[in-house]
């Protein structure tokens, strides 16, 4: 017997009819459909996946650090089960050493554990003031550790996702240059800012229009300050007139994008399953009453492989020196880091559970995504 959608959806208290029609009808039009998903690595030919080394060391290492985190323990359980943040740090730098490798491990435990709070289905889902409390305290936290007169304790009472984040920034800080303490600054500013955006967005009387959902993850997304980060993995200060160059704001632009494309492809099952509907692909259905589940994936695929030629292009573009080698590679190696965000994401989901089971993945990484209720 097909499901009851009136029991899989329901509404948040005091929802308009529209708001609750509309959701209603997407859900019916993409339920209990599978697809088999090509693989998005091979969209990205020219673009390799390594592995950093010490993954299973770092994650012992991490199993140490855990329990002293103030977070609940069902969540870090459930985090440490499905997520396997290391090997997605592993993958984003795949040559840091090892110390730098724990710090990096940590931040995206925070990154996860700070953004499920707010995400559906998280404590502040529904909760628009608590959001903003949530974010007026880590952007405190964010210019106590990343400001000019960094201070690293934590304010009495803070809650666990602020408190475990200001010894992860007190590291970082200590292995970036001044211009890159700043430019990370400014960068989780507009992370965390972002994310209480997409909440009020996800409480709006209609599901958004794709093009603006795709445009406002893409000034927001929680990617970039990774990108920075790269300059800590791999112990270089790349100058900001390189940084802020034509070529390489497209680089930084063009990898995020992919990756937002790519994540909203892979996380659809598990998106869809939670009622966030908030995805590019079902926002095109949305948005064309004709579209199919297989044409929406099919319009993602394209554009990923829109934004990376785009990215691919802009290589020729950047400021190679004529005879600083040294500036060259590190030009190479941030490129790689932007490059790595995308591909490593990709390469992490095909490998943990986070969004789907390993038996839906073949050896080609290919996955039969299924959007019926387990």
């Amino acid at each position: 017997m097909a499901p009851d959608i009136d029991q899989i959806w329901s509404a948040p208290p005091g929802a308009a009819t529209s708001f609750v029609d509309e959701r209603k009808s997407l859900v019916k039009r993409a339920l209990n459909q599978k697809v088999l998903v090509p693989s998005i690595l091979s969209l990205m030919p020219a673009w390799p996946s390594e592995l950093q080394p010490d993954i299973d060391e770092i994650n012992k290492e991490i199993d140490e650090w855990l329990p002293t985190v103030n977070v609940a323990d069902k969540k870090k359980a459930k985090h440490r089960a499905r997520g396997n943040y290391t090997l997605l740090t592993a993958v984003y730098y795949p040559h840091c050493k090892k110390d730098k490798m724990l710090t990096l491990s940590k931040f995206l435990y925070w990154i996860f554990f700070w953004d499920d709070e707010i995400d559906t289905g998280g404590e502040l889902t529904e909760d628009r003031e608590g959001t903003r409390l949530c974010c007026e305290e880590t952007n405190k936290c964010i210019d106590d550790c990343l400001g000019p007169n960094p201070n690293y304790t934590p304010p009495p009472n803070s809650r666990g996702t602020v408190e475990m984040f200001y010894p992860i920034l007190r590291d970082l800080r200590a292995g970036l240059s001044p211009v890159s303490i700043e430019r990370l600054r400014l960068e989780l500013h507009d992370y965390i800012n972002g994310v209480g955006r997409q909440q009020q967005v996800r409480q709006g009387d209609n599901l958004p229009d794709p093009w603006y959902h795709f445009q406002i993850r893409s000034d927001d997304v929680g990617v970039i300050p990774s990108i920075t980060q790269n300059e800590y993995a791999m112990e270089f200060e790349l100058p900001e007139y390189v940084r802020r160059h034509e070529a390489m704001e497209v680089i930084v632009q063009e990898c995020t994008k992919l990756t937002i494309l790519l994540n909203d492809v892979l996380s659809l099952q598990k998106e869809f399953r939670v009622s966030q509907l908030e995805n590019i692909v079902l926002l095109f259905m949305n948005k064309n009453k004709d579209m199919s589940l297989h044409g929406a994936i099919d319009k993602v695929l394209d554009l990923i492989r829109e934004h990376y030629a785009i990215c691919v292009a802009a290589e020729e573009r950047l400021p190679w020196s004529k005879d600083d080698e040294k500036l060259n590679e590190d030009i190479r190696e941030y490129v790689r880091g932007c490059q790595r965000l995308a591909t490593g994401t990709a390469y992490w989901s095909y490998t943990c559970e986070r969004y789907f089971k390993q038996s839906q993945v073949n050896d080609k990484f290919e996955v039969l995504l299924d959007l019926s209720y387990e």
